[in-house]
């Protein structure tokens, strides 16, 4: 089976965690046997050259670059970049085609796929099809959308454009919406990876249909040396996230969380990934020297790296957003190490796993004086988490099933 995975954009480009999750739900396919080629698009400017062909991990990868003129503010559908795409299946002729995203590429490639007999399946990584913004944090005093009024999409939306233009706004956003539903009705099948990140797209949309929830589980195998030990009788508790050092992950609500616990129990903070504000960096260093906390900063890492989960006794991930899946969960969890996390969007549902403990973000520092001010209680809760648990191969088996059932008989 020949299956054309379109996503946004892809590595070395992007690292982002739908990126990763790609990246290894095509090497799953991979092994299962299934020939996978990826069409993403490109953060780097068009120069002339149409598009880049190239081969990362075994996978060859396609990568389009867009006009100053193709860019959202100048609408949703690309003419140039669908015509590329069209003669790329004319000349491939995948089975399936799998659209992990249409920012990037825009809107179209359903239709196209459709021409050639292809059947389309999407899968909701983020919050993009209900979102101008991607996350759902929203700016300018409004308050996310839980249905299909949008107004306040506007005022989000100019907040973050600094514009005056809201007719412009409201117009562009009202045709983004139009012409995402009209998109997925040429789909056949949806999937996501919770039922947070289903749920938003059916309200909020809306979308009238099934999607099936497939988390993606563990993307990389951890061996049984990686496992993070337990802290020693005495030791000083390290405490600590991982990923994009931004405010919307919540790291400045956990610096604080853990500057109120300063002489209450004997902790540092670890704060692994990139910062991509310095003033930002340099106010939580500055509020963590003043409160006497322990803070150890530490770059970005990459799956060659060790993981930084294996020197942390507890894993926080206070995040804002509402978030769909949660890697970083998967993988503390698979290096022995307990969660704390926020309750925004599908980590709530995380909660259910043995190991992880949600709470709202206004109640952190509670929640990890609670857990850290326990030797027993941190010890209860890496005990329960699972020997075993779910990866990418059984969301590879699960897709390549939905694919199978889609393709007719020749």
């Amino acid at each position: 089976m020949k299956v054309w995975f379109v996503a946004a954009n892809y590595p070395p480009e992007a690292n982002g965690g739908t990126e990763q999750v790609v990246v290894a739900l095509a090497q799953a396919l991979q092994a299962e046997g299934v020939e996978v080629r990826v069409v993403c698009g490109s953060d780097v400017p068009h120069d002339g050259a149409a598009s880049e062909i190239a081969e990362h991990d075994g996978v060859v990868v396609e990568r389009f670059f867009r006009k100053p003129e193709e860019h959202d503010r100048h609408g949703f559908v690309r003419p140039r970049l669908l015509r590329l795409i069209e003669g790329r299946l004319a000349g491939w002729r995948p089975d399936v085609v799998h659209v992990h995203s249409f920012a990037g590429l825009g809107f179209g490639v359903t239709a196209l796929a459709k021409a050639i007999g292809a059947p389309v399946v999407t899968t909701f990584h983020d919050q993009w099809i209900t979102c101008a913004r991607y996350f759902r944090l929203p700016r300018g005093g409004v308050a996310c959308p839980t249905g299909v009024d949008h107004t306040a999409c506007t005022t989000c939306v100019l907040d973050a454009l600094v514009s005056t233009d809201a007719a412009f706004v409201s117009r562009g956003l009202d045709e983004r919406f139009r012409l995402a539903r009209l998109e997925l009705e040429g789909v056949a099948a949806c999937t996501a990876p919770s039922r947070a990140a289903a749920d938003t797209v059916r309200r909020c949309l809306p979308l009238e249909r099934p999607i099936e929830v497939v988390p993606h589980g563990l993307l990389r195998a951890v061996p049984a040396a990686h496992r993070a030990a337990p802290p020693l009788p005495g030791e000083r508790l390290r405490v600590g996230t991982f990923g994009g050092l931004v405010p919307e992950k919540g790291v400045a609500e956990l610096v604080e969380a853990c500057c109120a616990l300063v002489g209450v129990v004997d902790l540092e903070l670890h704060l692994t990934g990139r910062f991509y504000d310095a003033a930002f960096e340099g106010a939580l260093r500055a509020r963590a020297a003043a409160a006497g906390l322990s803070l150890v900063v530490r770059g970005p890492f990459t799956a060659q790296d060790r993981h930084p989960a294996r020197d942390l006794h507890l894993a926080v991930f206070p995040s804002q957003c509402e978030e769909t899946y949660g890697l970083v969960i998967d993988e503390a969890l698979g290096h022995g190490v307990p969660v704390l996390c926020s309750d925004r969007g599908a980590f709530a549902e995380r909660a259910a796993t043995p190991g992880v403990r949600a709470t709202p973000l206004t109640a952190l520092a509670n929640a990890l004086r609670e857990v850290v001010g326990s030797a027993d209680g941190l010890a209860a809760q890496r005990a329960a988490i699972p020997a075993q648990l779910p990866t990418i191969a059984a969301s590879a088996r699960r897709h390549l099933d939905l694919y199978r059932s889609l393709v007719q008989p020749a």
